[in-house]
């Protein structure tokens, strides 16, 4: 994933590529406070996302919105400006938004709510990804991990439904294995930890004496992000949530209330 953001306002420009790497931490960001660099680089490197500023010194925003869209069609470009003048013109041409400046983290999330060429599913998949949304899955670069056991995935699933909460075994084995001994839950725990361990993630995992959790700096999700706020994950929610587990009933509820 490749974003270009022009702003000839240095200071504005950091703000800008800041609050970017805050929704696209795995992408790969091209600043420019002026539209010559940003040209000299266009015809190697496919962008799938521009911000753009609209009084730029040497060009206006629009006119380099429209050559980069001709050389890649394919490209989201959201416009980040002081004036609304250029509105029309603006989706005329097919912006996905249109920010009026001081530009936010809201604003830009916001903005990615609304791009209309770039996969935003498959942004999210990169790195190990949990999807809540209908049924539990989960997925390592955008591919599901078929190496967890049904018993270690709903494990797995439960941590997740916890948030970032350490949960103690107990809890564990009487929500899930209902009542299991002690020694079935280390069996799952260690079938979960080498199945995490085999892609080399088992750093997820928050692991003490009688305890287990998941750090969710370490993770992106749909339920995570729904919690934070992030308006594509409120996009997301269609009302159904880790169908396959009747103990996630509970978070269900809370959901849809």
């Amino acid at each position: 994933m490749r974003i270009m953001a022009v702003e000839d306002e240095v200071i504005l420009l950091k703000h800008l590529t800041n609050h970017i790497h805050e929704a696209f931490p795995e992408a790969e960001i091209l600043a420019f406070d002026n539209t010559d660099d940003a040209l000299a680089v266009l015809p190697e490197k496919k962008t799938d996302i521009a911000f753009l500023d609209i009084a730029i010194a040497d060009m206006n925003g629009v006119d380099l919105a429209k050559m980069i869209k001709a050389a890649y069609p394919g490209c989201d470009i959201v416009f980040c400006t002081g004036y609304s003048d250029y509105a029309a013109q603006a989706f005329e041409l097919g912006a996905s938004d249109y920010l009026l400046k001081p530009v936010t983290k809201e604003k830009i999330e916001h903005a990615i709510s609304l791009l209309r060429q770039t996969n935003v599913n498959k942004i999210a998949t990169k790195g190990l990804y949990f999807r809540c949304f209908g049924e539990f899955e989960v997925f390592y670069h955008g591919e599901p991990v078929t190496s967890l056991t049904k018993r270690a995935k709903e494990l797995l699933a439960y941590l997740v439904d916890k948030a970032g909460a350490v949960c103690a075994s107990a809890d564990i084995s009487n929500a899930i294995f209902r009542g299991s001994s002690d020694s079935y839950l280390r069996v799952v725990k260690k079938d979960l930890v080498k199945a995490l361990s085999e892609i080399g993630q088992e750093a997820v995992l928050i692991k003490g004496w009688g305890n287990l959790g998941i750090n969710r700096e370490k993770v992106r999700c749909d339920y995570f992000d729904y919690l934070d706020g992030n308006p594509r994950a409120l996009n997301q929610y269609k009302g159904a949530y880790m169908l396959q587990y009747p103990w996630a009933q509970a978070t269900f509820l809370r959901l849809n209330t």
